[in-house]
């Protein structure tokens, strides 16, 4: 608990210093609190002040949970209110988060963050998805907790810690000059299918070059829409016998299990010339809601309409 204070007060507090920690406040993310799930936040029933004539915008101020209040010192709380004061305002309604704190643990990193309310009630956070953005780039996702935290009163910040595991990284490329943390929460219109799966058989066929593509393309693709189903080409190359092989990616935006039976599958290159054609049996394709999974994709010889494309670049068309 309160690993940040290595962070914020390890070192010789003064203007200079308080300065110095306005740098240490990231980007917020914010949501609107009607997108927002019962299972992720709960709103306080009770008579809110009228908001007529109140301006768009909410300033907030701190609020600590007891157990803050009861273990941290003056100057440490002189600190996180300047900290928070140094927050924009907000639209009212929304909900956010800001990190100010990031530090490696021997388990994981430790994130400290502002939870903000600008609505007119009391707010519970409960079960959200947060993300660890490098450089705008996803680092590390998981869904967290927050029932400890408390009910922040209307217009405050709260303070709070969250440690996210190692299992929770998605890379371990740890090089970067910004960070930030992200709410996935919500009513979302588009799925990040992240969670990849990948059975013994189809790992043992896979190079790993082909490995380490699909990890690098797994996480590094965007959201796709709800209800849908995309299909990406991140490998492929020629066997000495003359077959084609072609190492796709579905990701599955259903709310059911995606079975296709057969998928008509066209590879072109760069000229626009069709490389190789055919009807594929796709029968044990089988992915999860939300999920990723690799297949490949064989064409036999006869299939292969141009021996000598240069695939450097090449193009997948699936019907």
């Amino acid at each position: 608990m309160f690993s940040f204070v290595k962070n914020l007060f390890g070192k010789q507090q003064g203007d200079k210093a308080l300065e110095d920690l306005k740098k240490e406040i990231q980007e917020e993310s914010a949501i609107d609190i009607a997108e927002l799930k019962d299972t992720e936040v709960e709103v306080e029933n009770q008579p809110a002040a009228s908001t007529s004539g109140k301006p768009d915008r909410v300033r907030t101020e701190l609020s600590l949970h007891p157990m803050w209040e009861q273990e941290l010192d003056a100057e440490k709380k002189y600190t996180l209110r300047f900290l928070q004061a140094e927050l924009p305002e907000m639209a009212r309604g929304l909900i956010s988060v800001t990190g100010f704190s990031m530090i490696p643990q021997p388990n994981g990193m430790t994130v400290t963050m502002f939870f903000r309310n600008a609505t007119d009630k009391p707010v519970r956070f409960k079960n959200i998805g947060l993300a660890i953005y490098l450089d705008d780039k996803p680092f590390a996702r998981m869904r967290v907790d927050l029932s400890d935290m408390g009910a922040i009163p209307p217009h405050t910040s709260r303070p709070w810690e969250v440690l996210f595991p190692e299992e929770s990284y998605l890379h371990d490329n740890f090089m970067f000059s910004r960070w930030k943390v992200v709410m996935k929460a919500g009513k979302r219109s588009h799925i990040w299918p992240s969670t990849l799966e990948l059975d013994p058989e189809m790992e043992r066929r896979m190079t790993q070059r082909q490995k380490d593509r699909l990890e690098s393309l797994a996480y590094s693709l965007p959201p796709i829409p709800v209800n849908s189903v995309q299909i990406t080409g991140f490998d492929i190359g020629k066997t000495k016998e003359g077959q084609l092989v072609a190492a796709l990616l579905f990701r599955n935006g259903l709310s059911t299990d995606y079975r296709p039976d057969k998928l008509k599958i066209t590879i072109s290159d760069t000229d626009g010339d069709v490389v190789a054609r055919g009807v594929v049996d796709a029968s044990k394709i089988r992915v999860k809601p939300g999920n990723s999974r690799p297949w490949l994709i064989v064409f036999p010889p006869e299939f292969v309409k141009k021996p000598d494309a240069n695939l450097r670049r090449w193009v997948l068309d699936v019907e």
